[in-house]
């Protein structure tokens, strides 16, 4: 196995001020400073703990998320954060969610002092009613107080987010687009809403009546492409938009294969170990994660057929696909030799492209990629994977 030469960090933050409807994402509300701050202290001994036995060379991109970090006293943020840089180094991109409820400029100082480069903030939407139905924290003017704020104090990197496939009129996902777009954010990330099971949103029929049949929700969807495409927003991942030189790096790290660290109840990680791939899993429950922070995960050895199928079902989702190259020194095959029927077949219908340099989906294969994978897992059951693979490389 290669030296693991460059790995990227998520730590999750498992406080919100309340939970959203829609979201199935772990994180406990009502948590007060005490069990805040225990809670950043066990995250630094997992990660002290994770890189001694993991020995990467280099960190080259972390990303806080939740949860909600930004509802972190500025002052143990900020202790938080010097003890992280002192532990992981300069990293090419160093990003933090926030809401805009919780966003302050004593906030916005602290990131900016700490390497912070990256804000992502999530707004889902402008629309007041639709923030109510969302069960969002923040109303029209925390929005308006946090997009003023970011104007006036924050000289990083911007990304929003936005929903899709919400009730209301035609015309209100194009309203949130434009208004997300002033100022020119470099960066978009617009999610279809998803019906989690176990959300309060799924357990309401009446709130269910109300989203856009099937239809409606690809006119939108649709429309929402040509816009940000003649804004000069690029579609490099199914679900993210930027201008160039403004695309996530440590989103690009999944999306590319390659190792990741992650802490924090209910954190996920894939990394290299002992000659094979460990998918490792944290629990989703704080008080337990706290009882044992630095063991308190599953481990799971990843079969090749496994890795390649992640391989496939990451690298489709971006407009740069697969590179050839890098699955034939994990995999000793390219993409279209492991599953030679299904490439010929989407291919020859016009929704992927494959080539010396990559296997990747035109944009409306962008849209089909379920059935692209579906077909994918089948064929790739009949495929001869070696029992050892060299990952990751260069």
């Amino acid at each position: 196995m290669a030296n693991l030469t460059d790995l990227s960090l998520y730590i999750h933050i498992p406080f919100c001020v309340k939970r959203c409807r829609y979201c199935d994402f772990y994180s406990e509300t009502g948590a007060g400073v005490e069990l805040i701050d225990k809670t950043l202290n066990a995250l630094l001994l997992s990660l002290d703990v994770s890189i001694r036995r993991l020995k990467p060379e280099n960190i080259g991109t972390v990303f806080i998320g939740g949860g909600t970090p930004s509802i972190i006293a500025p002052a143990s943020l900020d202790r938080f954060l010097r003890i992280l840089n002192s532990r992981i180094g300069k990293v090419s991109e160093f990003s933090v969610e926030v809401n805009p409820e919780s966003l302050s400029r004593d906030l916005l100082e602290v990131l900016s002092a700490n390497n912070v480069n990256r804000i992502s903030m999530g707004v889902q939407t402008y629309d007041a009613d639709l923030l109510s139905w969302l069960g969002r924290p923040a109303g029209v003017e925390a929005l308006d107080r946090a997009d003023n704020m970011l104007e006036k104090y924050w000289q990083g990197r911007l990304s929003r987010d936005l929903l899709a496939s919400l009730p209301g009129k035609p015309d209100r996902l194009q309203k949130d687009l434009n208004r997300a777009l002033i100022g020119e954010p470099g960066h978009l990330s617009l999610y279809e809403l998803t019906v989690e099971p176990g959300t309060p949103l799924a357990g309401s029929l009446e709130d269910l009546k109300q989203l856009p049949d099937e239809q409606s929700a690809l006119d939108e969807w649709f429309t929402a492409m040509s816009f940000m495409a003649e804004r000069g927003y690029d579609r490099y991942e199914i679900s993210n938009f930027a201008r160039k030189g403004d695309e996530s790096r440590h989103n690009l790290t999944y999306w590319r294969m390659r190792p990741y660290l992650g802490i924090g109840p209910g954190a996920a990680s894939t990394v290299p170990l002992d000659d094979r791939i460990i998918r490792r899993q944290e629990k989703r429950d704080l008080i337990s994660w706290l009882s044992n922070p630095t063991g308190s995960y599953t481990e799971s050895i990843l079969t090749s057929e496994e890795l390649a199928l992640e391989h496939f079902m990451m690298g489709l989702r971006t407009s740069e696909g697969l590179s050839v190259n890098r699955f034939r020194a994990v995999f000793g095959m390219e993409p279209a030799e492991a599953v030679p029927c299904t490439v010929d077949r989407w291919v020859s219908s016009g929704m992927l492209i494959s080539d010396s340099a990559s296997l990747r989906p035109t944009s409306e294969g962008m849209d089909l990629l379920e059935s692209v994978l579906s077909d994918i897992a089948v064929e790739s059951g009949k495929t001869r994977w070696p029992d050892l693979c060299l990952w990751p490389q260069p």
